[in-house]
């Protein structure tokens, strides 16, 4: 397994559809995970530290878990691929038992992300089919996703 981070939420250009890039705390693989408008709403929130007038489902879930004794969120695993779908664990421990809660990836890492946990993939996520290795990357793309991506904080297209 292996950590990252949310570098950023995109809605791409041409499909409109929301991306929430993960990339591994080494920098050198981006995984990119297709969510929903408000999903990448509510992240992209997070990131910015965007507060709304009233709690949103992840502050809600998030105050839930604050609020009951022994129970936290230990980390989000991105643990699986399959037709262009990834899957996600939540582990959470409970009176000190581990225990694993199936979710979406973007569910966990919204709420990982609300309450300071970690995300990791598992290391079969780092392949071809399923994420962008930046080190096979020639210098003149890699220049075009470091002006897409590297400098900013988080990024969220909106049209």
């Amino acid at each position: 397994m292996i950590e990252t981070a949310v570098k950023c939420v995109i809605k791409e250009p041409v499909t409109s559809r929301y991306v929430m890039l993960l990339e591994t705390l080494c920098g050198h693989y981006l995984i990119p995970v297709k969510i929903g408008e408000f999903e990448a709403e509510s992240i992209y929130c997070v990131l910015n530290r965007i507060k709304s007038p009233r709690p949103m489902t992840y502050d809600f879930i998030s105050n839930i878990l604050f609020t009951i004794d022994e129970v936290n969120i230990d980390r989000v695993v991105i643990d699986g691929y399959r037709d262009g779908v990834y899957s996600a664990s939540m582990y959470v421990i409970c009176d000190k038992e581990e225990k694993r809660v199936d979710c979406r990836p973007s569910d966990g890492v919204a709420l990982a992300l609300k309450m300071g946990v970690p995300v990791y993939v598992e290391d079969d996520i780092l392949c071809p089919n399923c994420c962008v290795d930046r080190t096979f990357i020639n210098e003149d793309d890699n220049k075009i996703l470091a002006n897409l991506i590297d400098e900013h904080d988080s990024l969220y297209w909106h049209y």
